[in-house]
C-alpha cells in the first residue's frame, strides 16, 4: 500500500535509509525531470532530462566499470621519494615509498642517544648512536660516592632541627622552630627574657590581680605554682550580664492577640488571655474542625493550600444537570480567564480571554494487540468526536513514529489500516481529542 504526499518531501539532509527505487517493466508515462526508474527488463536505473535522442529523454545511470578503473590508475603517478603500480586486471594502483639507506632496527637505549638525519620528504636517510654519561660523583665535608643515574637516586637527609625539602630541582635547608621536644631556632621578648651566652632568665617574677566584680591578687615566683582566693564583691552580678541560662525579665502580649495582666511587688501573678476582638496577622493552625457561626467577608491571600484531594462543586443541586460549573480567575483590568464544564456540549473547556471557550483535548493511548494478523484495527477511543489526532509508534527501540492509514469510522472508533499484519503489541497508538 503506498501513500501520496501532495507537497515535496524534505529530508532536511538526514539519510534515507533501506528505500527502494520504484520498479517498472518499462518508462513510466507522463515523466518529469529529475524522475528516475529501475527497469526490470534490463535491471537499469534511468534518470529523465526530457532532452531528444541520444541525449534523452530516459538516460542510464550507468558505467563502464574497466574504463572507470583505467582512467584511475593512469591518473595516479608516484611524486618524489614514491613509486605508483597500476594492475589493471585487478583494477587496483598501489603507492610504494621507495627504500632510502639506512639500516632498519631500532636506535638508542638507556646509555645511547639516537641520531637521525631526515630529507625533505621526511625520510631518514641516515642514523646512528651516542653514548651518554651515566654515573654522578658525589663529595662531602667527608667521603667521596658515585650515584648510577640508571639505577640510584641521590638522598639528602636532615638532622635533627634541619629540614631538606626539594622543589623544582632545588634542594633547600633551613633550621626547624625550637619546640620542648626538638632542638631548633628560638626567640624571645626583652621585655620578659634575658639571653646571655645562651641562657634564658625572667626578668621579673609576674603578679597575677584580678579586679573588678572579683577581687584576689598572686605572685609567681620562677615559674611555679601560684593559688589566687579570690572574693566576689557585693551586688556586682546583674542578670543577663554576668549570667547564662533561663529567666524572665518581661512578658508582653501582641496586639489584637494576647493580653497579660500582671499584678505588682514580689511574688507578682500573671494573667494571660485573649481579647474581645482577635486579629491574627501570621499562620493560624486549627487540629480540629473549623465552624464559622458568621458570614466569611473576605479571604485576602496569594496561595490557599488545601489537604483534601477533591473539591465539589454544586453540592446542593438535584435533578438534570443545566449549570455550568469552574474556576474562575479574576484578573482585574485584563480579561478573566476560567476552566468551565459546559453542560451543553458535556465537555471541558477554557478560556484565556472571558469570551472564546475552547475544548479541552484528551488523550486515549493502548497497545495494538494482534492475535488474528489482521491489517486493518479498530480501536475504540470513546472520545465521542471525529476530531481526533492519531498517531502510531513503535513499542520497542527508540519508539520511532509511523506512517499508516487511519480511517475515523465513527465518534467513538478509529480503524488503522496496514500493508502488512503488524506483530501484536510492536505499536502503540495515541489518540487525542
Amino acid at each position: 500500500m503506498s501513500r501520496k504526499f501532495l507537497v515535496s518531501v524534505d529530508l532536511n539532509k538526514n539519510e534515507l535509509l533501506n528505500a527502494r527505487i520504484q520498479n517498472l517493466g518499462s518508462a513510466p508515462s507522463s515523466p518529469v525531470n529529475g524522475q528516475i526508474y529501475y527497469d526490470t527488463s534490463n535491471n537499469t536505473m534511468y534518470y529523465y532530462n526530457g532532452l531528444a535522442t541520444p541525449n534523452g529523454p530516459w538516460m542510464p545511470m550507468s558505467g563502464s566499470t574497466e574504463v572507470v578503473q583505467d582512467i584511475i590508475g593512469s591518473s595516479v603517478v608516484g611524486g618524489t621519494a614514491l613509486t605508483s603500480t597500476y594492475n589493471d586486471a585487478a583494477g587496483t594502483t598501489t603507492l610504494s615509498l621507495n627504500n632510502t639507506a639506512v639500516t632498519a632496527g631500532a636506535y638508542g637505549s638507556q646509555t645511547k642517544i639516537p641520531t637521525f638525519t631526515v630529507d625533505a620528504q621526511g625520510r631518514l636517510t641516515a642514523a646512528g648512536e651516542i653514548d651518554v654519561a651515566t654515573t654522578l660523583t658525589v663529595n662531602g665535608d667527608t667521603g667521596t660516592t658515585g650515584i648510577s643515574l640508571l639505577t640510584e637516586s641521590l638522598q639528602v637527609s636532615g638532622g635533627e632541627g634541619i629540614d631538606v625539602a626539594v622543589t623544582d630541582n632545588t634542594i633547600t635547608v633551613s633550621a626547624e622552630d625550637a619546640t620542648d621536644t626538638n632542638k631548633g631556632i628560638a626567640s624571645f621578648n626583652a621585655t620578659d627574657f634575658t639571653v646571655t651566652a645562651g641562657a634564658v632568665s625572667l626578668n621579673k617574677d609576674p603578679v597575677i590581680t584580678l579586679s573588678g566584680d572579683v577581687n584576689g591578687t598572686g605572685t609567681m615566683t620562677n615559674l611555679g605554682d601560684v593559688t589566687i582566693t579570690t572574693t566576689v564583691q557585693p551586688n556586682s552580678v546583674a542578670l543577663g550580664t554576668d549570667t547564662t541560662g533561663d529567666y524572665v525579665a518581661n512578658i508582653q502580649g501582641t496586639a489584637n492577640e494576647v493580653t497579660v495582666s500582671p499584678t505588682t511587688g514580689e511574688g507578682t501573678t500573671v494573667t494571660i488571655g485573649l481579647p474581645d476582638d482577635v486579629s491574627i496577622t501570621n499562620n493560624l493552625t486549627v487540629g480540629g474542625n473549623l465552624n464559622v457561626a458568621g458570614t466569611i467577608n473576605s479571604v485576602n491571600t496569594t496561595q490557599v493550600n488545601i489537604v483534601d484531594n477533591k473539591i465539589n462543586l454544586n453540592t446542593d443541586f438535584i435533578g438534570i444537570p443545566l449549570a455550568d460549573a469552574g474556576i474562575r480567575v479574576e484578573r482585574g483590568d485584563g480579561a478573566d480567564v476560567e476552566v468551565l464544564w459546559n453542560e451543553t456540549s458535556d465537555k471541558w473547556t477554557l478560556t484565556n480571554n472571558g469570551t472564546n471557550y475552547h475544548a479541552i483535548a484528551r488523550k486515549y493511548a493502548e497497545d495494538l494487540a494482534n492475535a488474528s494478523t489482521l491489517t486493518s484495527l479498530v480501536v475504540t477511543h470513546n472520545l465521542g468526536t471525529d476530531d481526533v489526532t492519531v498517531n502510531v509508534f513503535e513499542t520497542a527501540g527508540a519508539k520511532a513514529l509511523v506512517e499508516t492509514d487511519v480511517e475515523r469510522t465513527s465518534a467513538n472508533t478509529i480503524t488503522l489500516k496496514f500493508a502488512s499484519a503488524p506483530a501484536s503489541g510492536a505499536y502503540r497508538v495515541v489518540i487525542t481529542g
